[in-house]
């Protein structure tokens, strides 16, 4: 899949606004740099760059509440760890290095990028913690999804799967408070998706 910036000669790219949030702009080179290099994953759609731009939407939201509340910065350590992963999307260098070309993507703004993305991942996980879920709804979440635990044909024991599930219900219900929290931040913000206007 290939998101596409539009007209100009090769090598060249042609920029513009697609959203702005609350004052902070949203370009279309930042959509197809998130894109190219594995920062968001559009899943399946008919239109990847809208798809793209909803979740830079809603990282600006939560970045501006991070920029309230001051999270640890992260080290040079963890954004140099976010950067080998990025480049590990990648079969060989050259591959990479084309990648960032097409975004326009410097490797300076892309370790800006990623210390924004340590920011909010230190603040998700300092503000949304979930408690351990209980006996009850483990059960339930088991007998909800067998098939997800089952192996080769064979249901998984819920003894056997207990941490397993665990897991995953802490996810979804870690999940489902995020989105909600950033349903909220939506409804406060001035936002304006200028690709969905201009489609």
């Amino acid at each position: 899949m290939v998101i596409l910036l539009g007209g100009g000669t090769r090598g060249e790219i042609i920029d513009r606004v697609l959203a702005v949030v609350s004052g902070a702009v949203i370009m279309q080179s930042d959509v197809l740099a998130a894109f190219e290099l594995g920062m968001v994953a559009p899943g399946t759609t008919d239109d990847p760059m809208a798809a793209v731009l909803v979740q830079l939407i809603d990282r600006q939201l939560m970045l501006a509440e991070v920029d309230r509340y001051v999270p640890p910065e992260p080290s040079a350590d963890a954004i140099d760890r976010a950067a080998q992963q990025v480049r590990a999307r990648f079969a060989t260098a050259s591959e990479y290095d084309s990648a960032l070309a097409r975004s326009g993507m410097g490797e300076e703004r892309l370790r800006r990028l990623l210390r924004d993305e340590l920011r909010i991942r230190a603040y998700l996980d300092e503000r949304f913690i979930v408690p351990p879920p209980g006996d009850d709804e483990l059960g339930q979440y088991y007998r909800d999804h067998l098939g997800t635990f089952t192996r080769d044909g064979q249901v998984v024991p819920f003894d056997a799967a207990r941490a397993e599930i665990a897991a995953a219900v802490a996810t979804t219900r870690r999940a489902a408070l995020i989105s909600d929290w950033v349903r909220g931040l939506r409804r406060r913000a001035e936002i304006s998706n200028l690709y969905l206007v201009r489609r």
